[in-house]
């Protein structure tokens, strides 16, 4: 006698579901504990896992690394990693600006000074040049806006 369990989509031997009950329902309260512990392993070993999360063969993948000489310098390692850490600060400093803006824009406080401490530290005069900070459009009230309107206006000539 088969029984279809529509959650797992498969059939089973309702004899061995009865077992596994019985089995589970004597030891957990042997051992005075829920049966859980017990049944997962055992529905495991039965097969139920290679239903439940279908295999799924990985995407066949090109996979980039660098490769250098053997032969290369300490001194050619250590320009390679600056050169690296001051584009890493580079891209950093790019995205703390944009954090900048939005937060001055939602008027949240955002502070950053240990992070543009580290960024000067790295790059030296060339944080300056990416750390300005635009000047905030001038706002103006719908009130201002209409005082200007009338004196602003152009004559219209009929």
């Amino acid at each position: 006698m088969d029984v279809y369990l529509p959650i797992a989509n498969l059939s089973v031997n309702g004899l061995w579901i009865v077992l596994l009950g019985g089995v589970t329902g004597i030891l957990s309260g042997l051992f005075g504990v829920g049966g859980g512990f017990l049944t997962t392993p055992l529905l495991i070993f039965y097969g139920f896992s290679k239903y439940l999360v279908p295999y799924e063969r990985p995407k066949p993948q090109i996979i980039y690394f660098e490769n250098w000489k053997a032969d290369r310098s300490e001194a050619e390692i250590r320009a390679d990693w600056v050169a690296r850490a001051k584009e890493t600060t580079r891209a950093n400093a790019k995205r703390r600006a944009e954090f900048q803006r939005l937060a001055d824009m939602m008027g949240v406080e955002y502070d950053a000074s240990e992070a543009e401490k580290v960024t000067r530290e790295t790059l030296g005069k060339e944080a300056d040049a990416i750390e300005k900070k635009p000047e905030p459009p001038k706002r103006s009230t719908l009130a201002e806006r209409a005082a200007r309107g009338a004196a602003a206006a152009p004559a219209t000539q009929p």
